[in-house]
């Protein structure tokens, strides 16, 4: 999800102005790029998609080193597929020939540095839970097209987490249990929580009165 706004062209304007009006366009560029990713982070807030989604807008002025009567502002998101899901409401269904999607519970790890897999933080996938578990996930039906996947693991001893049924662990006593992993389903359908484009638009409609202000 990539936005743009220029500043209006001064072609016509004497080369004694032009280096105020360069000074003008910058600031006004920089104001417009400042408020409209602001705007724009403090929405996904507000839609409870939370600050880390937020901070994926970003927004930069353009040319970045000098001035220019023709500066640019330009904001962008680094998560421009999320962003956009949720300003149509989109309907995210498998792709590749799969039948479902999995949706981790709050049992499924998260990935670990120099795991091999993906990015640090994030969930593992099914195929990484039954790497690290040692063990096939297997699946039940939970009624609605949907499945349920789940493990079989040993409570930690933290009782934080799970851990691998290893022979080691079972000959301590520690009994081994279903663990629900992943819930399976046909399709996913995003609420629309966002509006890109009227924030857009507000701001593109407010830079001629910033850029006159700047002018003063």
């Amino acid at each position: 999800m990539r936005l743009r706004f220029d500043a209006p062209h001064f072609s016509s304007l004497t080369k004694g102005c032009e280096e105020d009006i360069a000074h003008a366009a910058v600031a006004t560029m920089d104001e417009v790029t400042a408020g409209l990713k602001s705007e724009l982070r403090d929405q996904v807030v507000a839609g409870g998609l939370g600050q880390r989604l937020a901070n994926t807008w970003r927004g930069r002025r353009y040319p970045q080193t000098h001035l220019s009567i023709n500066a640019v502002a330009y904001v962008w998101s680094r998560a421009p597929a999320i962003v956009d899901g949720f300003d149509r409401g989109a309907t995210i269904v498998p792709i590749n020939g799969r039948r479902y999607l999995a949706i981790p519970t709050d049992n499924v790890p998260a990935r670990r540095r120099g795991g091999g897999f993906g990015s640090r933080g994030s969930k593992m996938s099914p195929f990484e839970v039954e790497t690290t578990f040692n063990a096939d996930l297997k699946f039940a039906k939970a009624g609605n097209g949907r499945l349920i996947a789940f493990i079989e693991a040993t409570p930690s001893k933290s009782a934080r987490g799970f851990r691998p049924a290893t022979a080691g662990r079972l000959k301590q006593g520690r009994s081994a249990v279903d663990v629900v992993m992943f819930v399976l389903v046909p399709s996913v359908k995003l609420p629309k929580r966002l509006d890109i484009d009227g924030p857009a638009d507000r701001w593109a409609q407010r830079v001629p009165g910033v850029l006159t202000q700047n002018m003063r």
